[in-house]
């Protein structure tokens, strides 16, 4: 590397940069070390900074959600022939359709493996590349697995491909994998949590039963309490004498060790994600922390999350930058991190040039007749911080945005630059008095009576964001339970955090939420040996009568209920055929079976977009018998907003002994019959409504909250995915769950194409509405209203505003721009979503068309009616089913946002990160060019009428946005509906045509989609 000399490449070289007593000072303890691991390591969860814990169950949702994520960023690159196999040839069919089949049946088993194993990224038991092929660079590498390295089997996909998952990666294994039979229960703990021996050169180790096997180099084996190695085999697992060469990794964490285990790497090949067998960046710290027992995540960007502190470094100079360095290395063990890598630095050389370990693929270095050259490396070498100075990368220095560090204590003198780190659990308060638990957060136990060897889920929501507490769960004896954590919110507020424990045991167990000595929320849970006996009900009682009372808590409860129902990766187009599907799921399901009656098995819930909120909410209330009401509203009509009648309750007669029974009669007789999309256009100011406006502000719309635009259409908040969150890109996105006519439900994210908008007020009230809190009278047995003076002044719910209904329409887009992206993206980036968002409505409209195909092949001599004036958007039967006007009306309005950005980016340039002295107009331009390949490159087909399919592209839609204003009638052929120009090659297979006079009504109608503006519903 240049300006390293042969000396600095040696171990001599830097231990003879420290005195001894700086080289052999303890800098972690082996207890520090497990401090460590317990709070950040290996905390319990789903935290980027931490390795996972094979022995606690693997959470169904959340992997479904890692994987669908995975594959679907894999998808587009493989289809469009961006990625290839190591012959530099595109997957067939049958190997493309691998990546788009569903999770396979989860069936898990923890193994040990026996020889080195490739983990691949996806369905394919091969390397992927990109043109020009560089073999350390295999897209499909997430991993190899080093013999004696424990793994969990997840499931095999039809190709007999086994998903699996390590302590820190997630992937697929061949099946010939080698490996060890299933791990016995009583040997998880000594293979899953050590300590362990590590062999720093190939080791033989001697058996009683088998000739002699070989450790390789790196590789580690359990250490037993006997003093014995354990040794899993083919045929099982060996109690072997320890090799004498095999050192502990529970030992001090010191310069000299770390310096030494480190350049046992030196010069070792680079392979990115472990390609070739070979390590990148992050990989190669994972392999020397582990010689300590040290867990660091997988990647470079959660590796920056780890450490004992955090410096932040970003707006510093270079000088600023070194000084800091300078003072977090004499306390510990420093991690360099900058975008896309990280590197262990080793300290300032003779001459004073601060330089640094680490796993290079390659580099930038400026050419001297101008321009530059890329420099392969793919090794792990030693250089300085100056590398790539002058190029178009610059310097790893120039790039530092962080140093991570392993210490007890960080430098007083940099107190205002550093990060928050996590801290470790709580133990259980001793007493019972100082068990408790409020409103600003809380402790729910689901199911209702908690019973052993039951699914015990533990819920703690809050008002309040405390990312460095920790949910801990007791056993009666004070020990710590293996638990899963997941967290919700989006960042929130509010905030979630839900552990499941698969199968407890009988007894006492203390729910902890706190660090350190600090307890933010406590509870105790008696798990019972039998279910009590359901008490006796009488058919003229109520359906329900309410036990709890609508507070803070219960609310962001029902916020954190309907985000893990709809939980999905923000690019993830799943839809679900009915809401039972996902009401009957465990891992979606918080309140699943929290009655203990099978409930959720025998209950059928079919709501279309209006009910879905009503039903939802109706189903949650009944759960924890809250009190629950509904108004019967008019529809309202021009000039005059619907309005609404008395309150209808569960006081109402179940009219059946069996509870499940009247809660189903009840939700889909009386709540599904009573309510209709407009229910939720009722006007602002009216308080006798079961909806009110509320503020936007990122507190008021938390999921849960209801979204009623002015033209019939309702969804429901379901997760909100903070920028920076989503792999691959730096937008935020607002997402919302929605029912269709025929039950379907899907998910659509909040921009001007699908939540339309009007402020004014006069017919109708649309926007974002909170359910109107109840409370129950017990002694009058009356549910009452909150109504809107009292929602003004009261904290316990979201207050009432009519914020969303000053200014313009553009106004309301631009303020819930501003929730959702507060920091002002990049114009290509923002280019980029709203195409993504654009795309993923065509590819909507693609199933919607296809299904009115279907029908009309299935019924060829029928003839859809076609509903006259503004009916055609509000409808029942065939044409509600398979017309498209109000898809079509989103789809047009979709357009006209994407193409209008290069526009408003000149015109409201603060609302983007220009580059420094960009002109808005130059800028503008430049992603008027980007948008116009961005849409020429997104490809889409349909099923023509002879059953071919055509290719278009998001170029092809807009372009037709004229013809989309009368396509959406299924009388026609689809070849009309999808807008194919008269007399085209395209339109040569089109024989079906919608009758002369609904022709003539389209042309009438079209004025409203061309102006796109949906009619008056008396019109």
């Amino acid at each position: 590397m240049p300006q390293v000399s042969a000396a600095q490449n040696t171990l001599a070289y830097w231990l003879r940069r420290y005195s001894p007593r700086e080289l052999d000072e303890t800098i972690l303890g082996p207890e520090d070390v497990a401090r460590y691991d317990a709070a950040i390591g290996r905390r319990p969860g789903h935290e980027v900074y931490s390795q996972r814990d094979l022995s606690v169950p693997v959470d169904p949702l959340l992997l479904a959600s890692d994987v669908r994520e995975r594959l679907t960023q894999m998808q587009p690159l493989l289809a469009k022939h961006e990625l290839v196999d190591a012959t530099g040839q595109p997957l067939s069919q049958p190997q493309l359709s691998a990546f788009a089949e569903p999770m396979p049946p989860l069936h898990t088993s923890l193994r040990v493996v026996l020889a080195p194993a490739a983990m691949r990224c996806g369905p394919f038991d091969g390397s992927l590349y990109k043109l020009p092929i560089e073999p350390a660079y295999d897209k499909n590498a997430c991993g190899t697995l080093q013999a004696q390295e424990v793994v969990e089997l997840l499931g095999a996909n039809q190709g007999g491909l086994q998903l699996a998952r390590s302590r820190y990666s997630l992937g697929f294994l061949a099946a010939d994998a080698k490996l060890s039979p299933a791990v016995p229960e009583d040997l998880i703990d000594a293979l899953v949590h050590g300590p362990r021996l590590y062999a720093s050169q190939d080791t033989p180790v001697s058996t009683r039963v088998a000739a002699a096997l070989t450790l390789p180099k790196h590789a580690t084996l359990p250490l037993l309490p006997s003093g014995q190695a354990l040794l899993a085999t083919a045929s099982g697992f060996l109690r072997v004498a320890a090799p004498a060469t095999l050192a502990a990794t529970k030992r001090p964490l010191t310069r000299r060790a770390v310096l030494t285990a480190a350049f046992l790497f030196a010069d070792s090949p680079y392979g990115l994600g472990g390609a070739r067998a070979g390590r990148d960046c992050s990989g190669l710290l994972v392999d020397i922390f582990d010689t300590f027992d040290l867990a660091l995540p997988r990647y470079s960007g959660w590796q920056a999350e780890a450490g004992s502190y955090a410096v932040n470094l970003s707006g510093a100079t270079e000088t600023e930058k070194l000084r800091r360095l300078d003072l977090t290395a004499r306390t510990g063990v420093v991690l360099l991190h900058l975008p896309g890598h990280i590197m262990l630095y080793l300290g300032r050389s003779e001459a004073g040039v601060p330089m640094a370990l680490h796993a290079l693929g390659d580099y930038a270095q400026p050419c001297d007749g101008g321009g530059e050259s890329v420099v392969s490396v793919q090794r792990t070498v030693v250089s300085t911080l100056d590398v790539g100075r002058g190029s178009s990368r610059t310097a790893f220095l120039e790039r530092l945005d962080r140093l991570v560090v392993f210490a007890r204590q960080p430098p007083p003198e940099l107190s205002a630059y550093l990060l928050p780190r996590p801290q470790p659990s709580a133990a259980p308060p001793a007493l019972a008095a100082q068990c408790k638990d409020d409103a600003e957060t809380r402790i729910f136990i689901t199911p209702a009576l908690p019973l052993q060897g039951k699914p015990l889920r533990v819920i703690v929501t809050s008002s309040v964001s405390h990312p460095e507490a920790l949910l801990q769960l007791y056993d009666a004896s004070g020990a710590a339970v293996p638990i899963d954590e997941t967290r919700l919110g989006g960042g929130g507020p509010p905030v979630t955090l839900v552990a499941r424990l698969a199968k407890p045991l009988a007894g006492r167990y203390t729910a902890v939420l706190g660090y350190a000595d600090t307890v933010l929320a406590c509870r105790r849970v008696l798990l019972h040996e039998t279910p009590l006996a359901e008490p006796k009900a009488r058919p003229t009682d109520p359906i329900w009568e309410p036990r709890w009372r609508w507070e803070r808590d219960t609310e962001n409860l029902w916020s954190a209920f309907v985000e893990q129902l709809f939980m999905g990766p923000a690019d993830d187009e799943q839809t679900w055929t009915n809401l039972q599907s996902l009401l009957r799921d465990p891992s979606r399901n918080l309140l699943h079976d929290h009655l203990g009656l099978g409930e959720d098995d025998r209950l059928v819930i079919e709501p279309d977009c209006a009910d879905l909120p009503y039903a939802l909410r109706a189903y949650f209330a009944w759960k924890l018998k809250l009190p629950y009401a509904f108004r019967r509203c008019s529809r309202g009509r021009t000039h005059q907003p619907p309005t609404c009648g008395e309150l209808s309750s569960t006081f109402a007669e179940r009219g059946e002994l069996d509870a499940v029974a009247a809660f189903d009669r009840f939700v889909n007789r009386d709540v599904r019959s009573g309510v209709h999309s407009a229910t939720g256009r009722t006007h602002p100011n009216d308080s006798a409504t079961d909806l009110y406006p509320v503020a936007l502000t990122r507190s008021s719309l938390a999921p849960g909250t209801i979204y009623a635009d002015p033209y019939g259409h309702v969804m429901m908040i379901s997760r909100w995915f903070a920028q920076e969150s989503i792999p691959g890109s730096h937008y935020g996105v607002l997402m919302a769950a929605e029912a269709q006519p025929d039950g379907t439900i899907g998910r659509r994210r909040f921009w001007q194409g699908s939540f339309l908008f009007d402020p004014s007020t006069e017919s109708v009230g649309a926007g974002f509405k909170h359910f109107r809190p109840l409370s129950y009278d017990r002694q009058k047995r009356e549910i009452s209203a909150l109504d809107n003076d009292a929602l003004r002044e009261n904290r316990e719910f979201p207050r009432f505003s009519l914020e969303q209904y000053t200014g313009q329409k553009e106004d309301f887009y631009e303020r819930m721009d501003a929730l959702i992206n507060p920091t002002p993206l990049d114009p290509n980036e923002r280019m980029r979503s709203l195409v993504d968002a654009l795309e993923e409505a065509v590819r909507r409209r693609v199933l919607a068309v296809d299904n009115g195909e279907t029908f009309m092949r299935a019924h060829p001599r029928t003839v859809v009616e076609m509903p006259r004036g503004a009916r055609i958007f509000e409808t029942e039967g065939a044409w509600e089913d398979y017309a498209t006007p109000s898809r079509d009306m989103r789809l047009l309005i979709a357009i006209d946002t994407v193409l209008a950005l290069p526009e408003r980016i000149e015109h409201k340039p603060e609302r983007f990160a220009l580059p420094a002295g960009a002109e808005s107009a130059r800028v503008a331009a430049q992603v008027r060019q980007a948008l116009a390949k961005e849409l020429a490159s997104r490809a889409f087909t349909y099923t023509r009428s002879d059953g071919t399919h055509q290719p278009l592209t998001l170029m092809d839609v807009t372009s037709r946005a004229e013809a989309l204003e009368i396509a959406y009638n299924p009388n026609e052929c689809v070849e009309i509906r999808w807008g194919a120009p008269e007399g085209s090659s395209e339109r040569a297979r089109c024989t079906r045509h919608a009758p002369p006079d609904q022709t003539a009504r389209e042309l009438a109608y079209r004025r409203w989609f061309h102006s796109r503006m949906r009619p008056a519903r008396d019109e």
